[in-house]
């Protein structure tokens, strides 16, 4: 197949192209005419005019074929005296060809910019465009083996840019390439100065105009802070946040490299990660606030304590973060909720660990917990509570809270337990088994965490764990989720038992409760001991 031909096959395969019929490949079958397999590699690229920016996703589509076609079919590498060149020089030209485009960024709010939103079917040529890419780098990385090693940011960025599948721009054929060709560079041993140097020229730029007044130039907490001109920086001015609204490939980078950032490295890169960071957090979009708490809990799993405490950020990232928290129904959609919630909570959970991980740093540790169970779940179930997966969200954050916390967790439990035991004796409560679930798992939390004031608070324990006991019995059919919500009350009134036996006379209590509602005895009876005892002060029950 000639070269003429070859490009007006793949031409019609990429039209072809659509999101009711993606094509696996884009090269056509058939082998390559022996004029196209005699030319050097530095001349088959002169022949399609390379490296050219300016080609259109048909004559990029062209090229990329070609080169796969060519490179697959093993020609003599070896005693090309230009190969070295020719692969340095394609690398390049191939990872800023397939780089995702300013289709793929929002278009600003306000904004006369008139650029064309992709389509689906346009989305699907460039899928198929990366991967076919992607395979192309996979040829020339085998044949850069016989090379001296010279690592190249351009490339690394790119691959970088496809390691995250959920991505608009990429899909999990894109997605395992890309890691697999990533796994040369991180075994490589340069690791670290390429990270230092994509965040030096791509990330840094991008984020230049992205200013926080709270932080210094040298990512240290501002001792007197200016305040900004919000509106040089806001979603107005499309050019102050070109990584939102250009090369928004730049956060999915950013984010790959903190997930590769060592301890070790991490000081000397901090004045280029924190203000990107900071720019995520602080952003009007839910999106890029999702992404800039999960780049912090990245940021926090290696970063010391010391480091924080230092530079003064700690305090900064918890005043960023503590707003995401009332991203709650109606405002804000639910499905968009529950994402923002979840690493907002795991970001400020994570951070408060970081801040203080000492005994002697007990008491700010215990402060900071504090503020976000009173600030963030009992705030938000009042205000959202009538969201189930929303409140089930929130009593997964109390038994996460109540953990870490341990007996000081005691202060909060005359908010935290009529909120539980309200949401077991809701008369909708089975409609929804996974919250009866995580209720229930927070009241055994507090049962193990406050054990010597559980007794005092044994009735409003009770109350929830016996209602819904009833509730579900009364259910005609039983899902499988509400059989395991029953395993897990009867666990939790287990455990209650054996917290209370020495300080109150559970067989006597527990029977008053039997005597008001037989159906409780299957329930209050279940641990073995108790039974007996019942049975014997009370041989009519049966």
């Amino acid at each position: 197949m000639d070269l003429d031909g070859l490009k007006r096959a793949v031409r019609e395969r990429i039209k072809e192209t659509t999101a009711n019929n993606p094509t696996p490949v884009l090269a056509p079958a058939g082998p390559l005419s022996a004029d196209l397999q005699a030319l050097s590699l530095a001349s088959l690229s002169n022949s399609l005019a390379i490296p050219s920016l300016d080609d259109d996703i048909y004559q990029i589509s062209e090229k990329l074929v070609v080169l796969e076609k060519y490179l697959s079919e093993g020609s003599n590498f070896e005693s090309d005296p230009s190969v070295q060149h020719a692969v340095v020089s394609l690398r390049k030209w191939v990872a800023n060809a397939i780089l995702p485009s300013r289709a793929f960024a929002e278009k600003p709010h306000y904004s006369p910019d008139e650029r064309p939103q992709l389509t689906l079917d346009d989305l699907a040529k460039c899928r198929a465009i990366a991967l076919e890419g992607l395979t192309v780098l996979s040829h020339l990385r085998k044949l850069a083996l016989l090379l001296p090693e010279e690592p190249d940011i351009a490339v690394l960025t790119c691959l970088a840019a496809f390691s995250k599948e959920n991505d608009t721009w990429n899909e999990p054929r894109a997605q395992k390439q890309a890691s697999l060709l990533i796994q040369d560079y991180v075994e490589s041993g340069h690791l670290p100065a390429l990270l230092t140097s994509i965040l030096e020229s791509h990330v840094k730029p991008r984020f230049s105009k992205s200013k926080n007044p709270a932080i210094t130039q040298q990512g240290r907490r501002a001792i007197d802070p200016v305040p900004s001109n919000a509106a040089l920086h806001s979603d107005l001015d499309a050019d102050s946040k070109p990584w939102k609204y250009r090369d928004v490939y730049v956060v999915t980078v950013f984010q790959w490299v903190l997930s590769h950032l060592s301890e070790s490295s991490l000081q000397s890169s901090w004045p280029l990660i924190i203000p990107p960071l900071l720019a995520l957090i602080d952003d009007t979009s839910v999106k890029y606030k999702i992404k800039g708490c999960r780049s912090l809990v990245s940021l926090l799993r290696i970063c010391p304590s010391p480091l924080l405490e230092r530079t003064g950020l700690g305090e900064v990232f918890e005043n960023a973060v503590m707003p995401c928290l009332l991203y709650l129904p109606s405002l804000t959609e639910e499905a968009v909720s529950l994402e923002m919630l979840n690493a907002a909570y795991t970001a400020l959970i994570a951070l408060a660990l970081a801040r203080f991980p000492d005994q002697k740093d007990h008491p700010a540790r215990m402060k900071a917990l504090d503020r976000i169970l009173r600030q963030g779940v009992l705030r938000g179930y009042a205000y959202a509570g009538e969201h189930v997966k929303i409140t089930e969200l929130l009593v997964q954050q109390i038994v996460e809270l109540i953990n870490e916390m341990g007996i000081e967790s005691v202060k909060h439990l005359k908010h935290v337990l009529p909120l539980l035991s309200g949401i077991l004796a809701s008369p909708f409560a089975t409609a929804y088994p996974p919250l009866l679930q995580a209720s229930v798992r927070a009241l055994q939390a507090i049962i193990v965490n406050d054990r010597p004031r559980v007794s005092y608070h044994r009735g409003e324990i009770l109350r929830g764990l016996t209602i819904c006991w009833c509730r579900i019995r009364e259910q005609e059919q039983r899902s499988k989720d509400l059989a395991r919500v029953q395993e897990d009350i009867v666990g939790t009134v287990w455990l209650l038992t054996n917290v209370l036996k020495m300080d109150v006379d559970v067989v006597e209590e527990y029977q008053v409760l039997i005597d008001s509602d037989a159906r409780l005895r299957d329930l209050l009876v279940a641990d073995s001991r108790t039974q007996e005892g019942l049975d014997r002060s009370n041989p009519h029950v049966k």
